[in-house]
């Protein structure tokens, strides 16, 4: 008995080492800040919104359905049946004539209250975004992992910022089919390592100088088998604009750090200057180790979160788990 409870002890002291090893600047603030998604405005707030609208799914109209019940159904409150309305505005001569078998659409228009954008956030020339108030700027770097612009404070965000290539928006084009083969290859090389894969896509509108697509996948990253409670939450980001991809790669150990990435991603505005030879290549941004994969065009985020956690976990234990065949770059093709 004794035994096992030392046992317990070493693994929890283990793993508050290694989340202080991995998060060093990270602070607990009094006012943690979420970044929730809400399907109507607030009325009170008088902050600027970051509106975003989802991609449309159907849904077939069963025997007995009313618009206010398939709102409670899908959205969880019936109120909400007017983004039904304005969803498929084309084929509801009134809300009240709909019948079994009719195909509607149920995309909704999300807002996020951009609570951040009176701080400034970060500037740049031709781009900026909006930074979670009291998080820092730094780098990260563990074995061969490392980003050249983070930000900390809750979690961990490190930043990629690059000439929106071609190849990313062929890839993305079928979203679905996109996050077939994200899923495919998390399963195929860190099947270990990943669990509780979720996908989302936005369009965007009326936000600065231009709109934008933002795509986000998130998922639970198991650090390591001896040290099963030893996980974070992750988060991939990138938003498409005109001209430039901004990808984000997020982690926290407990913080709603998928909540914060769509917040800075969605927050990320591209500002052309009218040149010909606009590009944000030479600002400097970027993460490695980055391998090459199916979707050509886009960050590769698992080899650096595997480099990155496996190196910290041997700093913390002194163990080589390199040598045990775990990690360093198990995803190279």
């Amino acid at each position: 008995m004794g035994t096992r409870i030392l046992k317990q002890i070493l693994l929890c002291l283990c793993v508050v080492i290694f989340t202080a090893a991995i998060l060093p600047e990270m602070a607990v603030w009094a006012d943690e800040r979420e970044y929730p998604v809400s399907y109507k405005k607030n009325p009170g707030s008088e902050e600027p919104y970051i509106i975003l609208e989802e991609d449309a799914e159907d849904y077939m109209v069963l025997p007995g359905d009313n618009l206010w019940e398939i709102a409670r159904k899908l959205y969880g409150e019936g109120s909400l049946y007017v983004d039904l309305v304005k969803a498929n505005q084309d084929i509801l001569t009134s809300p009240n004539l709909i019948y079994p078998g009719m195909t509607l659409k149920t995309a909704r228009t999300g807002y996020i209250e951009r609570t951040e954008a009176k701080y400034g956030g970060i500037r740049m020339g031709e781009y900026s975004m909006d930074m979670p108030y009291g998080w820092t700027m730094g780098y990260m770097e563990s074995g061969e992992a490392w980003a050249n612009f983070v930000i900390r404070g809750d979690g961990v965000v490190a930043c990629l910022v690059r000439d929106r290539e071609k190849e990313t928006s062929k890839v993305v084009q079928d979203w679905e089919k996109c996050a077939g083969k994200i899923e495919k290859y998390a399963g195929e090389k860190y099947a270990a390592q990943v669990s509780d894969l979720h996908f989302e896509h936005y369009k965007m509108r009326n936000q600065g100088d231009g709109t934008g697509e933002v795509y986000l996948y998130s998922f639970l990253w198991h650090v390591s088998s001896d040290y099963p409670s030893l996980t974070f939450r992750v988060c991939m980001g990138m938003k498409l604009t005109d001209h430039i991809q901004a990808e984000f790669v997020g982690f926290a150990s407990d913080y709603d750090i998928q909540g914060c990435v769509r917040y800075i991603t969605a927050s990320f505005e591209e500002h052309y200057d009218g040149s010909e030879d606009f590009t944000v290549n030479d600002s400097n941004m970027s993460i490695g180790p980055d391998l090459n994969w199916d979707l050509s065009g886009m960050f590769n985020p698992f080899p650096f979160l595997d480099e990155y956690f496996t190196s910290k976990l041997e700093q913390v234990t002194g163990s080589n788990t390199k040598d045990e065949g775990k990690g360093k770059y198990q995803g190279r093709t």
